[in-house]
């Protein structure tokens, strides 16, 4: 009996021992995740029941509001995913903010951006010519109110995705892990919660989606080691989503986008091209765009020192490198 408590012990999220073995840190650390996450989306549940229900709505039946503010709620719902996270950080790990990522870098939030935008115009033109794609005109009837608001909503979920699955779980792995199995690890809970909709579409359209999770999940936690911040993955993320899903009206990890946005793409023949019902994401050409990328991320003049480089100026407790993670 003193036995199986002892390892109760071990596996439970809520203490910091490191004196384990790797196989068990790592459990200790997923089930850490997947507490996180269940807990915030059980509670971001009930904290939007109760708002719709004084609003006058009736959730428990199904009367939900419609429209932009429905779309809205599930994404401003993330700020509880972020919040829980950052708390079992400060105080279950005894962890600073600025090792969780957010350093005074805050500028790599734009070179994200930018490398969105590089990854999303190939992506999309590239398919415009082939003929996958086709561009319908500009949107019709634009609220930009709407715009605003949607693209806050998509940055605090992306935010907190990031937080959870980089800023969190990747850069506590690495304390105990080399990198390429935090990396797997943190992508694997990346990947996980898009199983949901990725499941609905054709079984080649599953595969190729788990390998694009896989792959835009190394890519994000590649360019967090490179650059020592989390920002640079939080820019790339949020505007990924913004973009396909705000203005060029896309689908959006299968979330077909009914709301016009500032251009309106759109796919009018499924193929493995462009994704089918699941959007781009799940598309070959986008395994091929983010193949490239992780490949010149992982065959770089820096790549070749990353794991020395990262080491050396990590401080799972801050430290006094203001640059490191």
């Amino acid at each position: 009996m003193k036995q199986v408590k002892e390892y109760v012990k071990m596996f439970s999220p809520f203490n910091n021992r490191k004196d384990l073995p790797s196989s068990i840190f790592i459990c200790k650390k997923m089930l850490a995740f997947f507490l996180l996450y269940f807990s915030a989306g059980v509670l971001g549940e009930a904290v939007i029941i109760g708002s719709l229900t004084v609003l006058g709505y009736d959730p428990l039946h199904g009367i939900m509001p419609e429209g932009k503010l429905g779309t809205l709620i599930p994404y401003y719902g993330f700020f509880l995913f972020l919040l829980l996270t950052l708390l079992y950080c400060k105080y279950v790990e005894k962890r600073t903010i600025k090792s969780v990522g957010f350093n005074s870098r805050v500028f790599d939030f734009l070179t994200g951006a930018g490398i969105a935008i590089i990854l999303l115009a190939l992506i999309i033109g590239i398919s415009c010519i082939l003929g996958s794609i086709v561009y319908m005109g500009p949107g019709e009837k634009m609220d930009f109110f709407w715009l605003i608001a949607l693209m806050v909503g998509l940055m605090i979920q992306s935010t907190a995705e990031e937080v959870m699955c980089r800023g969190f779980l990747m850069t506590s792995l690495l304390e105990k892990v080399p990198i390429p199995a935090a990396v797997f690890f943190s992508s694997l809970a990346f990947a996980l919660p898009h199983f949901g909709t990725l499941f609905e579409a054709g079984f080649l359209y599953i595969i190729i989606g788990i390998v694009n999770l896989f792959l835009i999940s190394t890519m994000l936690s590649l360019l967090v080691l490179h650059r020592g911040n989390l920002w640079i993955a939080c820019g790339l993320h949020g505007i990924w989503n913004f973009l396909l899903f705000g203005i060029c009206s896309m689908a959006l990890s299968g979330s077909e986008s009914d709301i016009s946005g500032i251009f309106c793409f759109r796919i009018e023949r499924a193929d493995l091209w462009n994704g089918g019902i699941y959007g781009i994401e799940a598309g070959i050409l986008t395994t091929i765009i983010l193949g490239l990328t992780v490949t010149v991320l992982l065959n770089g003049r820096k790549a070749r020192k990353l794991t020395e480089k990262f080491k050396g100026r990590h401080s799972v407790r801050g430290g006094a490198d203001t640059n490191g993670i």
